[in-house]
C-alpha cells in the first residue's frame, strides 16, 4: 500500500506504511532534521574550522602588527576561509542527498 498520508493541513509526504514503520523515534516532520554521517562529518569539519579561526584570531589580537607570526597566522586565517567555503558547499551538498533520501527531492 503507497497512500500517500498526505492531508491539506499537513506537510506530511510520508505513506502510510512509512506512518506505520515509525517506531515513535521520529515523526514526519522530524525526519527533516535528522543528519546524516556525510552531514555530520562535514559539519565536524566547519565546527573544527570555526574553533581554529576563532583562535588565530586571537593569537593576532596578541601579537605586533610587524609581527611574521601575526602575517603566517593571517595567511592560516585565509586559507580557512576558503576552507569554509568548499566546507559550505559540501554542507549543501549533503543535505540536498538527504532531501533526496526522503524523497522530498
Amino acid at each position: 500500500m503507497n497512500t500517500m498520508a498526505n492531508d491539506k493541513d499537513s506537510e506530511c509526504c510520508c505513506t502510510v506504511a512509512d506512518i506505520e514503520s515509525l517506531s515513535g523515534a521520529y515523526s514526519c516532520a522530524d525526519k527533516k532534521y535528522v543528519f546524516t554521517p556525510r552531514e555530520t562529518a562535514v559539519l565536524a569539519k566547519i565546527r573544527e574550522a570555526a574553533m581554529r579561526a576563532r583562535d588565530i584570531k586571537k593569537e593576532m589580537m596578541s601579537l605586533g602588527r610587524e609581527d611574521a607570526r601575526r602575517a603566517q597566522a593571517a595567511r592560516e586565517l585565509e586559507e580557512l576561509r576558503s576552507t569554509r567555503a568548499e566546507l559550505e558547499r559540501e554542507r549543501i551538498a549533503a543535505a540536498e542527498e538527504r532531501m533526496r533520501m526522503l524523497g522530498h527531492i
